[in-house]
């Protein structure tokens, strides 16, 4: 049914659910998975160039960590360590992105749960992907 499936993750707990179901979905259709980090380069605009650097080694640190986790349970995946830009683009800009020139035709992602103004404040991802996504969404929950 799935060809390429794309996870994205950024290490959170609520996260973890979406590794595991990948991992699991990955192993059922024999798939290599694409894994997919977001460096929040917009979010730190007024970040120093070592905040920027620190930012990008974490996002490196967590594709690292979900390769040797891949490897212990006989799941192959491909790591892809992406930016967000002061020019505007969001998390959820730069996935969309990554969706249609991978033509995936699955992304898993994780779902913090956030309601009400918080959600208003701080936005949501899923909530956008699940908007404008090329492809089926699967949104796991801790």
């Amino acid at each position: 049914m799935f060809k390429k499936i794309l996870l994205a993750t950024d290490g959170s707990e609520a996260s973890e659910a979406a590794v595991a179901s990948a991992f699991s979905l990955a192993r059922e259709y024999e798939l290599v998975l694409q894994v997919i980090t977001v460096v929040d380069i917009y979010g730190a605009y007024y970040a120093t160039p070592e905040s920027i650097r620190f930012l990008w080694q974490e996002g490196q640190s967590l594709l690292d960590k979900l390769v040797q986790r891949a490897a212990e349970v006989e799941v192959t995946i491909e790591t892809h360590l992406l930016e967000t830009d002061v020019g505007g683009k969001h998390i959820s800009d730069i996935l969309l992105a990554e969706i249609a020139r991978q033509q995936a035709d699955l992304i898993i992602l994780g779902s913090h749960g956030r309601r009400g103004i918080t959600k208003f404040l701080m936005g949501s991802v899923a909530l956008a992907i699940c908007q404008s996504a090329p492809c089926s969404v699967f949104i796991a929950r801790n």
